[in-house]
């Protein structure tokens, strides 16, 4: 098939291009644009004195990424303030040691804090829970008991004399 002019077909290729492949250099152009920002080659070349060729290369960074534990601070602070103080201050120091051991990038001991104080914070959090219904059951029945005796109290000695 032919390509013509008005064809949607390319032209046919040509060795006989004339590109120009490159445009000229202008002043205050780097010439070696294949260097880091801190003037090191990516990639330089050397021979030995036997004539082998040596390839210099910077060194490849791998970044793998690590799995970010939680560190519980807001639930350690709500269980310290709303629950049971001593088992919510370390559930506090644990949040914080988990915090510290991911800086650090000790991933091992970061989840071993992380799993203490989740479970810190869960025994706060139910011994909490069994207080305050503790609490506001003894109130409740305290109020009961006092305003029976009372209307009792008052039943007996307005009644009888």
């Amino acid at each position: 098939m032919k390509a013509d002019s008005g064809s949607i077909y390319p032209p046919p290729y040509s060795y006989n291009m004339d590109y120009q492949w490159a445009p000229p250099i202008q002043p205050g152009y780097n010439i070696n644009p294949a260097l880091y920002p801190n003037g090191q080659p990516m990639v330089s070349y050397a021979t030995q004195p036997d004539g082998t060729p040596i390839v210099t290369t910077q060194p490849n960074v791998m970044v793998i990424p690590q799995p970010a534990h939680n560190d519980y601070l807001c639930l350690s602070i709500v269980s310290l303030i709303l629950c049971f103080l001593p088992l919510g201050v370390a559930a506090v120091i644990y949040s914080c040691k988990t915090v510290d051991s991911m800086r650090r990038g000790d991933m091992i001991m970061a989840s071993s804090e992380s799993r203490t104080s989740f479970t810190l914070n869960m025994v706060a959090l139910g011994l909490g829970i069994v207080g305050h219904v503790a609490w506001i059951s003894f109130v409740i029945y305290y109020y009961v008991m006092i305003n029976k005796f009372t209307y009792s109290y008052y039943e007996n000695n307005t009644n009888g004399g």
